[in-house]
């Protein structure tokens, strides 16, 4: 009798046996097939097996947290809005000359602006020789300035142009003679720049 209980139970054992199994979405735990139902513990716990590990924690077992959630990019910040600039320079030249000289200077600004309104020359010279002297210098070093410009880039189209000869003197240098006099006009050899645009 004792032999065909022990039979009897091994019976059982074996037949538990082939039904809960760990299945590899429940890897650590016993489960149930068909579902793979995970089994629990009395105290409601997933009942783990001998070769259960941290990472195979699964929702519903005790031991589980949801993920976090990942924090939503932020949002790209605005470009900023274009800013109108008006921005004066001036290019001196030496007496009696209309080399503009370098003028990148001038010409880098210009094209780094978003978009150029306007690029106004005004040529001046100083009172020494004859008005219609200085008209005709004064309109050289401005078209002197305005073909340095577009040499470094800036559109034709964007400048325009115009002449003072000795009629708009930034020093009057009264009663100097000679070499002082020449450097003191030095102020009124001139061409003023003065450049619109958006950046």
């Amino acid at each position: 009798m004792k032999k065909l209980a022990i039979a009897s139970g091994l019976v059982i054992a074996m037949g538990l046996a082939t039904g809960v199994q760990a299945h590899p979405e429940n890897a650590g735990y016993w489960d149930e097939t068909p579902n793979s139902t995970i089994w629990k513990t009395g105290s409601g716990g997933c009942w783990r097996h001998g070769s259960w590990k941290e990472e195979n924690i699964v929702k519903g077992c005790d031991g589980y947290k949801e993920p976090m959630a990942e924090a939503p990019a932020p949002a790209p910040a605005p470009a900023p809005a274009p800013t109108s600039v008006v921005e004066k320079h001036i290019v001196y030249f030496d007496f009696d000359s209309s080399d503009a000289g370098d003028v990148s200077d001038i010409s880098s600004y210009i094209n780094s602006l978003m978009t150029v309104t306007s690029v106004k020359l005004v040529g001046h010279a100083d009172r020494i020789g004859s008005n219609a002297y200085n008209d005709a210098l004064s309109q050289k070093r401005v078209e002197a300035v305005s073909s340095a410009l577009q040499s470094g880039g800036v559109s034709g189209s964007a400048i325009s142009t115009g002449y003072m000869g000795e009629g708009s003197p930034a020093k009057s240098c009264e009663g100097l003679r000679g070499a002082t006099l020449i450097d003191c006009l030095r102020a009124n050899r001139r061409v003023e720049v003065e450049i619109s645009g958006t950046k």
